[in-house]
């Protein structure tokens, strides 16, 4: 039912009818400054903003943009009105060599927009969304550009900025997508969505989860908002991605629904599933079960976990925890992916416990399973003589006792995936292995 309320509340947002509050086609230049730009937050050189009176997608000037270096330098517009709340779409035309994006100062440069790359000789036309966290009567729109190369560098032309209505959309909405690249199919735009609040770090940057499954997770990056784990919220942000971390930023608008929500329950996945195909669970409460420290320290704050199914790195981005090699772990933690690899970070010390779900106790016994992978039975060679298996998920759930030593073991019923193996022998020892289904 919290759920239910949260869409209505995020469809009962209003926004202004679209409006024009700024254009420019490079026309008019004062003291060689195109008129309406080099604003009080502009930090490139105006020497690195030339006159261009030849090959204009508009009229008969445009402006060559040069910043050769990899840090960005601001081209932005004079001072204006700008509203707490209000996303404007800007467009602009394009062609050269270089990296451009943009972004909205209130009272601050606010967070930026994704990098567009450019390398064309033909005009081109572009448009992202800014939304403005603060009111101000000195805002000033910004064009940032980077890594240009000449004789072109950047030339930019037709700069248009207007009002826009933004959408009301789901977190799964924002994430879900068949594009092998992972972007958003929001990637630029600004969105009203919402959430539940499941994680914060110590930035005061934190995660928002919009439903029970896959594609409903979501980093927001922010440091001006107070939030609580258990809070519901809508907000109004910009979707962008950095690293190709999908990302919320820029936010607005923020109103906590309610508080003390419960949490969705962590989704139970393999570390290995998680390592090579995480992209449903960026930003999604995950869980992996029985999982072995098979690196206590893999640099940089990580340690590495494997249920059997693949190595997959733990993170400190929120909390910090020495494991013990070889010790067997159930880790609750937000999906996350950085530096090219997907992890899990836990949130807290409850997020981390010692593996119960199955013993972990070899007597020094002789076995062989196979075939394994095993898709209709498995067999089981053993020097001990076996009175019983059981079969367990990856969550250490029992799955079925088979009583007596047979001689095949039947799976084919059983859910793709990996399981372990507990063999009790008429000696009293109990051997454990792992098994992994195949259909």
């Amino acid at each position: 039912m919290r759920k239910f309320y949260t869409f209505i509340l995020l469809i009962a947002i209003v926004t202004v009818a679209n409006a024009q509050v700024f254009t420019s086609s490079f026309e008019s230049w004062t003291g060689g400054v195109p008129d309406g730009w080099m604003g009080t937050e502009s930090s490139i050189y105006a020497d690195s903003v030339i006159q261009i009176t030849s090959g204009t997608q508009y009229g008969t000037s445009a402006a060559q943009l040069v910043n050769t270096t990899s840090s960005h330098k601001r081209f932005t517009t004079q001072p204006m009105q700008v509203d707490a709340g209000q996303s404007y779409e800007i467009t602009f035309w394009v062609k050269g060599q270089g990296d451009i994006r943009t972004a909205v100062y209130d009272t601050t440069w606010g967070t930026y927009n994704s990098y567009i790359s450019v390398n064309s000789n033909t005009w081109t036309s572009y448009s992202q969304t800014v939304t403005a966290s603060a009111s101000s009567a000195t805002g000033e729109f910004i064009i940032s550009v980077r890594n240009t190369v000449g004789p072109d560098h950047l030339q930019l032309d037709s700069v248009a900025i207007t009002t826009t209505t933004v959408p009301s959309v789901t977190i799964h909405d924002i994430q879900y997508t068949t594009n092998i690249s992972g972007d958003s199919p929001y990637n630029g735009q600004a969105v009203n969505t919402g959430g539940i609040v499941t994680a914060i770090d110590s930035s005061g940057h934190f995660w928002v989860q919009g439903g029970p499954g896959a594609w409903d997770g979501v980093y927001v990056y922010d440091m001006n908002q107070t939030v609580a784990i258990g809070d519901s919220i809508t907000f109004t942000a910009n979707v962008s991605e950095y690293n190709n971390l999908t990302e919320l930023s820029g936010v607005a608008s923020l109103v906590v629904v309610s508080s003390g929500n419960s949490l969705y329950a962590p989704v139970v996945v393999t570390t290995g599933d998680m390592a090579s195909n995480g992209e449903a669970y960026e930003g999604v409460l995950i869980k992996v079960s029985n999982a072995n420290c098979t690196n206590a320290n893999a640099g940089y704050g990580m340690w590495t976990v494997d249920d059997g199914s693949g190595a997959l790195n733990t993170d400190d981005d929120i909390y910090a925890f020495t494991p013990t090699l070889n010790s067997h772990y159930d880790i609750t933690g937000i999906g996350n992916y950085s530096y090219s690899e997907y992890k899990i970070l836990p949130r807290y010390v409850n997020d981390i416990t010692i593996s119960s779900g199955i013993e972990n106790v070899d007597n020094n016994a002789t076995i062989s399973i196979f075939p394994n992978p095993a898709a209709n039975y498995f067999t089981i060679q053993s020097d001990k003589k076996i009175t019983s298996v059981d079969l367990f998920n990856v969550v250490g759930e029992k799955v079925i006792t088979f009583e007596g030593n047979l001689v095949n073991y039947p799976v084919s019923e059983y859910k793709a995936g990996i399981y372990f193996v507990k063999i009790h022998t008429a000696e009293g020892n109990i051997i454990t292995s792992r098994i992994r289904i195949s259909k």
